[in-house]
């Protein structure tokens, strides 16, 4: 099957890189195209994003939140500078950090320690712009008070989580995304507590597993402000 995906790929004007193309299965698996033997791998970067089959989305936390400070620190003395105003800092933060910190998070599901590592490392830079430590005891409402960034975990991720929801539950064609939310396994759950799903946050904040037809039946921003509350 891949080698004839190869040759319909090459009729195109395509061609597979047999190197750069990995293999994610369940199981053990050997693929060949072209006679040559594709890697498995049990995850793998596309698009920017971090795909795998054992869910933990507690890593692509951790590799977002180390984009972002790669960012924080190509303009670290701008952003540490105490005679740049916090309003020009706070415009570059927000549309340069914090961007890269949370590509893809409305595809998330957020647990108790992903929603803790992104808030600690957000603190973490407003102490750098702001040149507090530790020991000089500043609150983190003190911190939030003087910087006024928008808050990555609260403001940020609920928001664009709730506006993608927006979008699949009024989408009408054929599209993966919607296919993806709906889908069921066939299997019997494992005993044990469930692992925090995609939809719960929508279901625990509405009081309803029904969340598609409550968006369905708001206007965008009304729905967002249901998530966001009056963030």
């Amino acid at each position: 099957m891949v080698d004839e995906l190869n040759e319909a790929s090459l009729r195109s004007g395509l061609k597979i890189n047999a190197e750069k193309t990995k293999v994610l299965a369940n199981e053990e698996a050997t693929i060949f195209l072209n006679g040559q033997a594709l890697e498995q791998v049990e995850a793998f970067v596309y698009l920017g994003q971090e795909v795998r089959l054992a869910r933990n989305h507690l890593k692509e936390v951790g590799r977002r939140i180390r984009s972002g400070w790669n960012v924080f620190r190509k303009y670290q003395e701008f952003l540490t500078s105490p005679s740049v105003l916090m309003r020009w800092k706070r415009r570059l933060f927000n549309q340069c950090v914090l961007p890269a910190m949370l590509y893809g998070c409305e595809t998330w599901t957020l647990t108790k320690a992903a929603q803790r590592k992104l808030e600690t490392s957000q603190r973490r830079m407003e102490r750098r712009m702001l040149r507090v430590r530790l020991l000089d005891r500043r609150t983190n409402e003190w911190l939030r008070g003087v910087t006024k960034l928008k808050d990555a975990q609260e403001q940020m991720t609920t928001r664009r989580k709730w506006n993608y929801a927006w979008k699949i539950a009024r989408e009408t064609s054929e599209k993966w995304s919607t296919k993806l939310e709906e889908w069921r396994p066939p299997t019997a759950r494992p005993i044990g507590r469930p692992r925090t799903r995609w939809r719960d946050e929508f279901a625990k904040k509405l009081g309803t597993q029904r969340w598609r037809q409550r968006a369905r039946e708001e206007e965008r921003q009304r729905w967002i402000h249901m998530g966001c509350g009056s963030m």
